[in-house]
């Protein structure tokens, strides 16, 4: 499903309701109307976006437009708002003037109303006067919630509520991420608090309303879905605007959670990834002498002398043509929409061998360039490991179809769709990356490598969806390969979906071998495959290119082809590739890159 709106309009007046969003205060909030908010230092990917979101929930289900103020709260600027949403000013923030503050005052004094958005950084006093003097705290942390480390202190955690505002009605419980305490000079009621702290506040003033939230993180997409956060803003806005709304909050609250789709960018359409132009795609083609030449000379051996084969491919990448290493650099720092990275062209070794029969042999080349490319490019983005499980924990892996494993979960299949799947998801020490060079395409050109984005179909996930996915409510299983010999469901360890940075998450998802532990859950999980396959991009590998898969951050598998084992079926090699070796290091043996963890299954 696309988004469910377009960027609103912005409109300076002439409705029955007219939004205000301060464009000049922010300090860490920026508001473009046109493509929404962001921390100014984020990524475009980024979805900080709580002030374009307030303002598009006030406007989409409480009725009227936006409208940017951009010079300030003097003179007629507030003149027919019916609310007025104010970043949190500090000291990156244009100062405000006695003036504004006291224009602000008189507007809440004669019917208007406000709300100040505080943000998650740490205190700073802001340069100048603040609106209605307000201030905020130092950040609020939460109960253990790890057993196992009770020193570590979350800055996130949910929070019951009591009292009788009209704020509250139907609320029990608030989910605050990074909260701050807030003061003002108004006396404040608490909406929520903790420990004698308020996190969020309103006050009446004159015939208007003031309301102050010390971080509106907890407003953003990540959280609005969780607890009761949802209805507490809906709530908040309509006191705010004093009931000029129509409907149910519980009926709005309910629609924000699980159908409303916020404004943002549009994705292409295409799904073939050699058609889309963009950075996740780089011709090293054109450079062919300049990689044939890289090739040349003494290489060490890459079976009796790994180390030293590594440490040379490292040195050689960064030989490469610029444009090459700004692409393998861009996309380790920030990744690509698509999740992925494709390397079109790389020099094959002209006395390639047949495509070997057993996936578990190692191969000898007469000129390694496969192997030489798949370490350099690993090395770049991290550091190379293998299995002890898989292939006899060979660094270099062949992946061919077998006939004996040709309708399995298996990458040797070739009969059946292998689907959408994080590499080794049940793994405590799962791959950062996957390399995946093409030595020789399938007979027919039809094997399709499929890959999908969760930054693209993060969008597509109700509020909810989302929460549950970030939630532990999920067992995946051992691979085929790591000896489930049948498959099972939920004999892994027990996960979250969704993981890290909730603005930006990674992911784990194999819905071959995942299991939600509630009905919920799984109800989660089977919506995310779906929209996984709506954001669907694929691509038929040719001989020379090189796809890497960014495995936190996009799912891969491939389509069903028809093998002739002849020795000239499909034949790619692959490499595991780690950011870090340290988390690993009790699992290898004798600093070795092997990780021989074993599974009861």
């Amino acid at each position: 499903m696309d988004a469910k709106v377009s960027p609103r309009e912005v409109s300076p007046g002439g409705s029955d309701m007219v939004i205000g969003i301060d464009l000049v205060h922010a300090a860490v909030w920026r508001f473009d109307i046109q493509r929404k908010s962001g921390a100014g230092r984020a990524a475009d990917f980024s979805e900080v976006s709580v002030v374009a979101d307030l303002g598009e929930l006030a406007v989409d289900l409480l009725g009227g437009t936006v409208a940017a103020l951009e010079n300030g709260f003097e003179g007629d600027a507030l003149k027919g708002l019916g609310l007025v949403l104010i970043p949190a000013p500090g000291v990156d923030g244009a100062v405000f003037t006695p003036g504004e503050c006291e224009a602000l005052d008189r507007y809440v004094q004669e019917g208007g109303a406000v709300l100040i958005l505080g943000d998650g950084e740490w205190p700073r006093p802001p340069r100048g006067p603040a609106p209605f003097g307000f201030v905020s705290g130092h950040l609020a942390i939460g109960d253990p919630a790890d057993p196992a480390q009770p020193h570590v202190r979350p800055y996130q955690f949910a929070a019951g509520v009591t009292g009788t505002h009209p704020a509250l009605e139907g609320v029990s419980r608030a989910y605050l991420y990074r909260p701050k305490p807030v003061g003002a000079r108004l006396p404040l009621t608490g909406l929520v608090e903790k420990d004698g702290q308020i996190f969020l506040g309103t006050a009446r003033h004159g015939a208007g309303r003031v309301a102050a939230v010390g971080n509106a993180e907890m407003f953003a997409r990540p959280f609005l879905g969780r607890e009761d956060n949802a209805r507490l803003l809906l709530n908040l806005l309509s006191w705010l605007l004093d009931g000029r709304h129509q409907g149910s909050a519980a009926d709005r609250a309910a629609e924000v959670t699980g159908a409303y789709r916020f404004s943002g960018r549009d994705f292409s359409s295409t799904e073939n990834l050699k058609n889309e132009p963009g950075p996740h795609v780089v011709d090293a083609g054109v450079y062919a002498h300049l990689f044939t030449g890289l090739a040349d000379g003494f290489l060490p051996d890459s079976e009796t002398d790994e180390e030293a084969f590594l440490r040379e491919a490292e040195l050689r990448f960064h030989e490469m043509p610029r444009v090459v290493r700004q692409a393998v650099s861009r996309f380790r720092q920030h990744g690509t929409d698509s999740g992925v990275l494709l390397v079109k062209g790389l020099p094959v070794d002209p006395g390639l061998p047949p495509t070997p029969a057993d996936p578990k042999a190692r191969v000898r080349f007469a000129n390694p360039l496969s192997e030489l490319w798949l370490a350099a490019f690993a090395q770049a983005l991290g550091e190379p490991i293998g299995y002890r499980q898989e292939k006899n924990g060979l660094l270099f892996q062949n992946v061919v179809p077998t006939p004996h494993n040709a309708a399995k979960l298996s990458s040797e299949s070739s009969a059946i769709l292998l689907d959408y799947h994080t590499e080794t998801a049940f793994h405590p020490f799962m791959p950062d990356y996957v390399l995946l060079h093409c030595l020789r395409p399938d007979h027919d050109g039809a094997a399709r490598t499929i890959s999908a984005s969760l930054r693209m179909a993060l969008p597509r996930l109700s509020l909810r969806e989302r929460a549950i996915l970030s939630e532990p409510l999920y067992r995946t299983g051992i691979d085929y390969s790591f000896g489930s010999s049948h498959g099972t469901k939920g004999n892994g360890p027990l996960l979250r979906v969704l993981y890290g940075d909730p603005f930006d998450p990674y992911l784990t998802v194999d819905p071959d071998l995942m299991m939600g532990i509630v009905p919920e859950a799984d109800a989660a999980l089977k919506r995310l495959h779906a929209v996984l396959h709506e954001v669907r991009r694929w691509v038929c590998l040719d001989t020379g290119d090189l796809l890497i898969v960014d495995n936190r951050r996009a799912v891969h598998g491939r389509s069903e082809f028809t093998p002739r084992y002849d020795g000239r079926d499909r034949w790619l090699q692959r490499v595991c590739v780690v950011r870090d070796l340290v988390p690993s290091a009790g699992h290898r043996r004798m600093r070795g890159r092997i990780i021989d963890t074993a599974f009861a299954v």
